[in-house]
């Protein structure tokens, strides 16, 4: 299999945003063109956040990995979010989910993050099957939101 997991450029954000925009419509979650790709250039161009990596199959970008980095002193020290992870449908298949967990256990192990956290959709038994191979669990606790 002819695949890559490179660190994304800002030029590579009208690509990202699109597919950002298909994912998130898979849930009907809003989406913001703009503010999208103004988050997507902070994001790039400040290595403190955490890193955003594309999917590339024989020379296609095939989808997008964006890991954020936080402090958890319950879990003792830095840890890693894995925040998004998107195929496009026409590259689903081609083992690039499992290509992309393996890439983000091998960047957490070789930047010495304690636990690298994820959210799932309760629907979305396809990507949990996959998650639960690569070693994730339920966590007892539930996860709750704020926004302002």
């Amino acid at each position: 299999m002819n695949y890559e997991i490179l660190k994304a450029k800002t030029t590579d954000i009208p690509e990202l945003s699109q597919m950002m925009k298909d994912f998130y419509a898979i849930d009907l979650y809003p989406f913001d063109e703009k503010v999208t790709n103004e988050n997507f250039a902070k994001f790039i161009n400040e290595e403190k956040y955490g890193g955003c990596f594309k999917i590339l199959f024989e020379g296609q970008i095939a989808g997008y990995i964006i890991l954020v980095k936080y402090f958890s002193f319950e879990f003792g020290g830095e840890i890693l979010f894995l925040d998004e992870l998107f195929i496009k449908p026409e590259f689903q298949g081609k083992s690039l989910g499992k290509k992309a967990l393996e890439f983000v256990k091998d960047y957490s192990v070789e930047k010495n993050f304690k636990v690298v956290l994820l959210e799932i959709e309760n629907h979305n038994d396809k990507a949990k099957k996959l998650y639960e191979h690569y070693g994730f669990q339920n966590h007892k606790r539930s996860l709750m939101i704020l926004k302002n």
